[in-house]
């Protein structure tokens, strides 16, 4: 046997020589074998690598026979849009240095003027008890929001508008929010969804010169007609909106026979204008390669001939004007067309690209506001609020909500300010525009909740000095719009983001 000091040496010795052997082999293997070991690894690092690709491709192609597969319209969608940040997310290595070095959201002299004086007195002019309860506005309010061009800040200044860039348009929105989120939805259509920003990409020069100015000036609020009754988050299918091309039968002008039913259209029952999202089709191909079948965009003043701008909606305990949209075939000439002829079949662009505007900017603007009237009114109210002697901002229970808060708040106005910058730099992120609704909107909700939670009794019995459960009421309705969050989070985020981003799913 060996004694106990010769095994440590024998082991010691071993270890060394273990450690040469794995850190020099090429001290012990003759040079030629070293290189066939190196050149056999290689042969199955490559067999494995081809196994493995080829499992790939066959699990691939089983997923491609088992999905349902992609419409013309679907592939639109997926392809519309730019791609930016959005991408460095999903490689799970985003730079934000990148982030803050491209973009850096500002407001001009001119927005913040804007900002402080005309947002300030349209506050002023808003009582959010009287406008829910008599679920209108003031003619005094309607008629300043029309003269301060609320609903055409986002028009070029040449057309009459503000040309305001985003960020002042979110600012203003979330300062709305602050007082009444009536005023915030009301102003918000207009300067996202409404046909203005689809006219200043998209529209004729006869269009623009018509239709601009008087958009700028309220002379014609606008509205957009997309969901219906089976087409509500899955807008797109844009079931029981059908129109077929034809003649007309007296001039013989070319146009489209169109049959619609349209829900919960927010503007409508006060718009001046409606744009219509259409299922185009060309059955005796009268179009003559200029245009395409397809979604397409139709632009109808309120009297045209067929249109009904129908029965009102309430949505919740909101006051915002929201309603129906009709019309059985109703004929509308090639001129009422966005864009024109070459633009039948190109809605899906059109509103895909502008959708980005008012999901990622104008819900988030609301949560943003949300935000600061839970932290400022609340935060002050858990102050002066006594409970057992001792103000209630001293429990640890109210701190924690209030923190809670704070932070969503915080996360929320952050978020908004990339976003807007975003788009102020010329993109339209279509997969950061619905993580902007999904998450702003859920962070809003829980924000409200907080506030409930520590307002207790005072937000729950409504009147004029209630800040808290109008917009508690109204949290529900901003999680619904623009694609229930549930779709938002599974179809676009989830299911977009990774096709859009991903260096290989769209190959």
């Amino acid at each position: 046997m060996l004694s106990s000091t010769t095994r440590r040496t024998t082991t010691t010795l071993l270890r060394g020589s273990s450690s040469t052997l794995a850190s020099k082999p090429s001290d012990i293997l003759p040079s030629s074998l070293n290189a066939s070991s190196n050149h056999h690894q290689l042969d199955q690092r490559r067999t494995l690598l081809g196994l493995v690709h080829a499992i790939d491709k066959r699990a691939y192609r089983w997923a491609r026979g088992v999905l349902p597969p992609i419409s013309k319209t679907e592939n639109i969608a997926l392809g519309c849009g730019t791609i930016g940040f959005d991408r460095d997310i999903f490689s799970g290595n985003p730079s934000l240095q990148h982030l803050i070095d491209t973009y850096q959201p500002s407001l001009t002299t001119e927005e913040q003027s804007y900002l402080t004086n005309q947002v300030t007195t349209l506050c002023t002019l808003l009582n959010d008890h009287d406008v829910v309860t008599n679920k209108d506005f003031s003619k005094e309010a309607w008629d300043y929001m029309r003269d301060e061009k609320f609903f055409g800040m986002k028009i070029p200044k040449e057309w009459g508008g503000l040309g305001f860039s985003t960020e002042a348009v979110s600012q203003v929105l979330a300062k709305l929010a602050t007082q009444c989120f009536d005023a915030n939805a009301t102003v918000a259509v207009p300067n996202s969804l409404g046909p203005g920003e689809l006219l200043v990409r998209y529209g004729t020069d006869e269009q623009k010169e018509y239709f601009l100015p008087r958009l700028a000036n309220g002379t014609l609020i606008p509205c957009f007609g997309l969901t219906g009754p089976h087409s509500g988050s899955d807008a797109t299918s844009l079931i029981g909106s059908d129109c077929v091309v034809s003649k007309h039968p007296v001039t013989g002008e070319l146009g489209v026979v169109a049959s619609f039913k349209k829900r919960y259209i927010t503007l409508a029952p006060v718009a001046g204008v409606v744009g219509l999202g259409l299922n185009l089709s060309d059955p005796e191909g009268l179009l003559g390669g200029s245009g395409d079948e397809g979604f397409t965009v139709a632009l109808l003043e309120r009297g045209h001939e067929g249109l009904r701008m129908g029965p009102r909606h309430i949505p919740l305990n909101a006051a915002f004007m929201n309603g129906t949209v009709e019309g059985e075939d109703v004929w509308i000439p090639m001129s009422s067309i966005l864009g024109g002829q070459e633009r039948c079949g190109f809605g899906w662009n059109m509103f895909v690209e502008c959708l980005a505007e008012g999901r990622g900017v104008s819900l988030p603007a609301g949560s943003i506001g949300a935000a600061r009237s839970v932290v400022a009114g609340v935060g002050a109210y858990s102050r002066v609020r006594k409970q057992f002697r001792v103000p209630i901002a001293e429990f640890g229970g109210i701190q924690e909500a209030m923190a809670k808060a704070g932070s969503d708040g915080l996360i929320t106005i952050a978020g908004g300010d990339v976003m807007n910058a975003i788009v102020d730099n010329h993109e339209a992120p279509m997969v950061i525009s619905s993580v902007m609704k999904q998450n702003c909107t859920e962070r809003g909700r829980r924000i409200v909740e907080c506030g409930m939670d520590i307002a207790a009794g005072s937000a729950i019995c409504r009147g004029d000095k209630n800040y808290m459960g109008n917009a508690y009421m109204s949290l529900p309705i901003a999680i619904t719009v623009e694609g229930a969050n549930i779709m938002t989070r599974s179809f676009q985020i989830i299911g977009q983001g990774l096709t859009r981003c991903h260096p290989h799913m769209s190959d």
